[in-house]
């Protein structure tokens, strides 16, 4: 949803703009590109999507727009520290929750269940150290179903759970293609004729818990909000059923306190045009707002 990024973002010569997740870096290489004067403070959790970019960088030569930017490999929970860290008093802030196809393609932490890979899904490996292994293994059956049926919004969490416990004693389940094949032994024939794979929601559900998404969401547009400029703007676009409901939420009370106002009454959704090119984005919802005081 790039155009309406910069359609909303209202830029102006010399803004200075938060990309608070860069993923791959379009949102922060369309802000540079439409105002060169604006400046952009990127913050990345995922040390190897860092450096793709600083490579993305290099490779298409768009160092013109290397002066104007400044890349962290940080989580956007620190927000309020690296704003302070680097002198940078932000007039527009973006977040854009969606994962990055990186993580499914080229990571190799098991975030997709179409590879056969290690259960890790840990967005950043170097700090984090808890895994969606670890959690498949060690979770009571109880809290299992909790996390499938909570994150995931899974109809048969309880079946799958239990099913995970009886596999797992004897022996440890370390694989996508392990889970993927308990998944599918739980669920009913017609199940798995629906459009989305049977294990889509139970892979969700684990990379939410291990990278505590719901959390992270909510503190991360708390300090947003805190640290935007009195007339800057907020634009929170997310995937997920419940982080939508956390922003909203979030959103309406800080409206309701007059520090921020609604730019768009509502959710802005993506163009035909756009969803056709990129089947990903239809289920993107974003939000804006603007901090009044």
């Amino acid at each position: 949803m790039l155009n309406e990024v910069l359609e909303y973002l209202n830029l102006k010569p010399g803004a200075k703009i938060v990309d608070a997740t860069m993923n791959g870096g379009g949102h922060t290489i369309g802000i540079l590109e439409k105002e060169h004067g604006a400046r952009v403070l990127g913050i990345e959790w995922d040390p190897d999507i860092v450096e793709n970019l600083k490579f993305k960088i290099k490779n298409e030569k768009l160092e013109s727009l290397e002066k104007n930017l400044t890349i962290v490999n940080d989580s956007y929970v620190n927000l309020k520290q690296i704003i302070e860290k680097n002198d940078f008093q932000p007039d527009g802030i973006v977040f854009d929750l969606g994962v990055s196809s990186v993580h499914y393609e080229k990571s190799g932490r098991g975030f997709s269940f179409q590879k056969n890979e290690m259960l890790d899904m840990r967005f950043n490996p170097e700090t984090e150290t808890i895994t969606a292994a670890d959690i498949v293994n060690k979770e009571s059956r109880e809290r299992l179903e909790e996390i499938f049926r909570v994150y995931g919004e899974e109809q048969f969490a309880e079946t799958i759970a239990l099913n995970i416990t009886k596999d797992r004693a004897i022996k440890p389940i370390i694989m996508t293609d392990e889970l993927v094949a308990i998944v599918n032994a739980s669920v009913p024939g017609w199940y798995k004729h629906k459009k989305i794979h049977p294990a889509t929601k139970i892979f969700q559900a684990l990379r939410i818990a291990v990278n505590n998404e719901l959390d992270n969401v909510e503190k991360g547009v708390l300090r947003a909000i805190e640290v935007l400029s009195s007339g800057g703007r907020l634009i929170v676009i997310s995937f997920h059923g419940i982080e939508d409901k956390i922003v909203r939420e979030i959103f309406k009370q800080k409206a309701k306190e007059q520090i921020i106002r609604w730019v768009v009454k509502g959710t802005v959704k993506p163009r035909w045009d756009e969803v056709r090119q990129n089947p990903r984005a239809r289920s993107a919802k974003m939000k804006v707002v603007e901090k009044v005081i």
